[in-house]
């Protein structure tokens, strides 16, 4: 990828250093002409053959100066490599003139005019050496044309002294070529070392710029969420002070309970969507593809917010579709959720609308959500993608949002491999629209809407818990008691292994992420799997709970598919991932009995339309079905 670049910057030092030694290689030149005419003045031999051949040397010279000239004054008119060539194609009119003269020394009666030619003929291969060395183009252009014309005729005049000339000469020309090659190897490591450091500075300076802004935004973005969250902590508090006020009604305490839940339901919000934005940021967030019909996603996020509209007067349309989509409905359905949310709260009389358009795509089209709302203004269509930036909100309402749907939207679809489009202008609405890749019908697994499939109950599972913190363990082990599990708690990996040396076989075993004595649930979960498969017992589900959000070692864990739930964990979404991933245990039993009974045919068979392949990936979203990865272990919880 480098290497155009680093053969540019040779070829720009290469015509500052050849056209660099071009005045005084004009002066030279004149200097060798004025130096041959008066050698062979008194004995001029073809006087008119003499002249042409002078008269072009001289020509050549000024044409080379020439092209000095206009190299400097227009450096800029050709590329580099063409003033290499032109300067080339100088040297060979320049140097073939006193090289093939040295065929008149030979018709001359002096016979001392071939040595003194010749000497001359050397000085000024010695300054092509010196001025044109590093560039063999420009050396080998120059240097044939100068001394073999001498070198032939010495060996054609069968004597021993021209004879031992030549040998010199000969010997001369391959010890200039050689010393040519390493000036040459010399002068390109040189300006390979010095653009390597113009390569280093400048990448420095790229990160020192990258990090200025990041950090800049990190502080932009502190500050703004310092502000939000400080805002109903402090009416939480004023109101829970109020609630003390003896003189207070129990209607004034009632609204002030009131105004208390309010406010910790807000902060709720924007503590879940922070998280969702550090989740996005930190690469804990893994998109899992499957086939599934588009319009049972309609209808989810539809009826999640139809009730919404039409407290405003609202017609929430949602467009028949029969496209079959291959994408992530989990991430899909958050980042549906967000720009529908977005449109009813910035919609005041009119219509939403979603739904999707082929618009001319042949493998997939476009999911959009068009409104009748206020609309953004061009200047805006940038910034209200920054965090915690609301155009038609400048008091902060936090009843209007926090400002980070659709930064957290943008990353969404970013993530899901398309570009979120705006399309909006003030008073005409906003039409938002991403890519989607078409799917198949043959390879659906489940439908969105279905309940998980019977036998995958919690009631009478058998469960290992393993937290070193004992108020939490104590929670998760009533709370699965209470669905009807049997449950076992261990405070470490050690106390987890003796319960399983006691007979304990666990279907699932739970394990928080920080465990004490610098343990990890990660290095628990595999001396876990391990001792249940010595034991014959491979298809235990495994759960990694934490409240970590950009630790390296979680990134590793979601490319490795090891299922993983960020605190806080609700209820419903415990069981939920519970059922879901017992479920896929099953599946993934009964495959491997399919495969033991049927032998090599069974193998063959394509993984993609298998319902076990497939699996069922357990989510945040409660109902909505994901494919297992190829590991051995179900992917990681959004």
């Amino acid at each position: 990828m480098r290497a155009d670049p680093i053969q540019r910057a040779i070829d720009e030092d290469l015509v500052r250093v050849l056209y660099a030694q071009d005045p005084i290689a004009f002066f030279s030149h004149w200097f060798s002409i004025a130096v041959l005419v008066a050698i062979y003045w008194p004995h001029v031999p073809y006087p008119s053959l003499f002249i042409a051949c002078f008269v072009f040397y001289a020509l050549a010279n000024c044409a080379g100066l020439a092209l000095w000239i206009c190299n400097r004054r227009f450096p800029h008119l050709v590329s580099p490599r063409d003033w290499i060539y032109l300067h080339a194609l100088r040297g060979v009119l320049l140097y073939s003139g006193p090289g093939f003269a040295v065929w008149f020394a030979f018709q001359s009666p002096q016979t001392d005019l071939p040595l003194l030619h010749t000497v001359m003929l050397v000085t000024l291969a010695a300054g092509v050496f010196m001025s044109n060395g590093f560039d063999l183009l420009n050396f080998s252009t120059s240097i044939p044309f100068l001394l073999l014309p001498s070198i032939v005729l010495h060996f054609g005049s069968h004597t021993f002294d021209r004879t031992i000339l030549a040998i010199v000469l000969a010997f001369f020309f391959c010890a200039i070529n050689v010393y040519a090659m390493s000036y040459r190897k010399l002068f390109r490591q040189v300006v390979q070392a010095r653009i390597d450091q113009q390569y280093l500075a400048e990448s420095l300076a790229a990160q020192k710029r990258v990090a200025e802004e990041a950090s800049l935004a990190k502080t932009r973005f502190f500050a703004a969420a310092s502000h939000d969250l400080r805002q109903p902590l402090h009416a939480i508090g004023l109101l829970a002070a109020s609630l003390n006020d003896p003189a207070a009604t129990p209607a004034q305490q009632a609204k002030t309970a009131g105004h208390i839940i309010y406010n910790v339901e807000a902060l709720n919000q924007l503590f879940n969507q922070v998280l969702d934005l550090a989740r996005l940021e930190s690469g804990v967030t893994q998109v899992i593809r499957l086939h599934f019909r588009l319009a049972e996603l309609f209808e989810r996020v539809g009826s999640q917010y139809r009730p919404q509209a039409a407290a405003k007067g609202l017609a929430l349309r949602i467009a028949p579709t029969s496209m079959i989509v291959y994408d992530d409905p989990v991430l899909l359905e958050r980042v549906l959720s967000n720009l529908l949310s977005n449109a009813v709260r910035y919609t005041e009389r009119g219509a939403i609308w979603l739904g999707f358009r082929r618009a001319g795509r042949p493998n997939g089209g476009f999911i959009e959500v068009r409104d009748s709302g206020i609309g953004i203004a061009p200047e805006e269509h940038e910034r209200i993608f920054e965090e915690f930036y609301q155009v038609e909100n400048p008091q902060r309402d936090a009843r209007q949002g926090h400002g980070l749907g659709l930064p957290t939207v943008k990353r969404l679809v970013g993530l899901l491999g398309s570009e979120l489009q705006l399309r909006s202008a003030p008073g005409r609405g906003s039409v938002f629209r991403f890519a989607v890749q078409a799917g198949d019908a043959g390879s659906i697994v489940a439908s969105l809407n279905d309940s998980v499939a019977g036998g995958a109950a919690a009631q009478g599972r058998r469960v290992l818990c393993i937290d070193d913190e004992p108020s939490i363990l104590e929670g998760l082990t009533s709370l699965l008691a209470r669905w009807g599990c049997s449950v076992r708690g261990a405070r470490d990996e050690a106390e987890a292994l003796a319960a399983l040396a006691d007979g304990f076989v666990p279907d699932a075993v739970l394990c928080d992420y920080q465990l004490a004595h610098h343990r990890t649930g990660a290095e628990a979960l595999s001396a876990m799997r391990g001792a249940l498969g010595r034991a014959g017992h491979g298809h235990v589900v495994t759960l990694l709970i934490t409240g970590d959000m950009a630790s390296p070692e979680l990134e590793a864990l979601a490319l490795q598919g090891i299922p993983v739930l960020h605190k806080p964990v609700t209820p419903a979404r415990l069981r939920r991932t519970l059922e879901m991933l017992w479920q896929q245990a099953e599946l993934d039993k009964g495959r491997a009995a399919g495969v033991a009974v049927s032998g090599e045919g069974a193998a063959e068979a394509d993984p993609v339309h298998s319902p076990a392949a497939a699996g069922f990936q357990p989510t945040e979203a409660g109902s909505a079905a994901q494919p297992a990865t190829t590991s051995s272990h179900p992917p990681a919880i959004r």
